[in-house]
């Protein structure tokens, strides 16, 4: 007769894996620094025909194993460094079960002398991210089964939920040693993590947990240092996947008098490539785009702002209009016109 055994969620208070357990060794329980989840839980998706859950001789009964000829698979994502796979090994499991990991194939044999609980395969040292993994095995049969018990990562990662809706829509407005940050809330989340990096698509740090709303300013930033940030949804199935990635760069600004006293000056704006663009106008469009752009840095109203170029005109034109974005602007000077004569 053949026995199953599978154990529950557990958790250890350590931070960082330890490697007490080798390959082919049982494991009973996560070495500390590790935490467990069971198939049970929220982002395992099972492929193929006749999975089976076993009814007796087993620790908790929440397992799964397939004897059906075909192509069967585990699909899971996880965000972390390491992963470790565990089942009973005997002399009737699968020789050959593939774990792919962001399009690279591992395999790992669950056959060998009855054991419960075995440590048949580990991975370690990969990047700090999301990590989309596929376990499969083909031709299983009565002396050749595919099982599937659990999942150990480590401690600070996660297993991500199929069933946390990830938030959409998250935009980054830089200001000066400041990024204020905004999402749509998911429709399911209790809460939020942000997370960032200096990389383009990370691997990203969490700087905050547990924020309620679906805004937050992030003020530990350095100006003219370029940052990357993600949301993740949380509720009590877990944590999503990342929300849309998107970018910022804060700026110290040169700010002129709030409201110049001449007829006319100079707008000089200096964008972050560089690229310095001069305007002659009055002094009501220069009081209007300061209105603008403080308004805009206080987290409202448009992104662009548009400045008439006047008699600056090349070709058959009745107007020209240059458009200025804000999150493209480094610097900006204002020089008014002296009125002494």
């Amino acid at each position: 007769m053949v026995s199953f055994f599978s154990f529950q969620s557990s958790t250890y208070a350590a931070t960082t894996t330890t490697q007490i357990t080798q390959v082919g060794q049982p494991l009973p329980a996560p070495d500390p620094g590790w935490k467990r989840y069971e198939e049970t839980a929220s982002g395992f998706v099972f492929e193929g025909p006749a999975w089976l859950v076993p009814t007796s001789g087993n620790y908790s009964g929440s397992e799964k194993f397939t004897m059906n000829a075909s192509l069967h698979s585990v699909k899971f994502s996880f965000f972390g460094t390491s992963l470790r796979l565990t089942s009973y090994r005997g002399g009737d499991r699968h020789s050959l079960v593939t774990v792919n990991i962001d399009g690279i194939n591992y395999t790992y044999s669950a056959k060998g002398a009855a054991q419960i609980t075995t440590l048949l395969f580990e991975k370690n040292n990969l990047e700090n991210k999301v990590h989309t993994v596929v376990v499969s095995a083909v031709n299983s049969s009565s002396s050749n089964l595919f099982e599937f018990d659990a999942l150990d990562i480590n401690e600070t990662g996660y297993l991500v939920s199929s069933q946390v809706i990830s938030p959409t829509n998250l935009t980054a407005n830089p200001g000066d040693s400041k990024v204020n940050l905004s999402w749509e809330a998911s429709s399911n989340a209790t809460s939020y993590n942000v997370k960032r990096s200096t990389t383009a698509g990370g691997p990203y740090e969490t700087i905050v947990t547990n924020v309620t709303g679906t805004v937050y300013t992030d003020a530990t930033v350095i100006n003219a240092t370029t940052y990357y940030y993600v949301v993740t949804a949380l509720n009590a199935n877990g944590q999503s996947n990342y929300s849309n990635e998107v970018s910022a760069k804060p700026q110290g600004l040169v700010v002129p008098d709030p409201e110049p006293s001449g007829d006319r000056a100079v707008l000089t704006i200096t964008l972050t490539t560089g690229i310095e663009k001069e305007f002659d106008l009055s002094i009501v469009e220069v009081n209007a785009f300061l209105k603008w752009y403080d308004t805009k840095d206080a987290g409202s109203g448009p992104a662009k702002f548009a400045i008439d170029k006047h008699s600056n005109n090349k070709g058959p034109f009745a107007k020209r209009t240059e458009y200025v974005i804000f999150d493209k602007i480094l610097t900006f000077e204002v020089s008014e016109y002296s009125t002494k004569k």
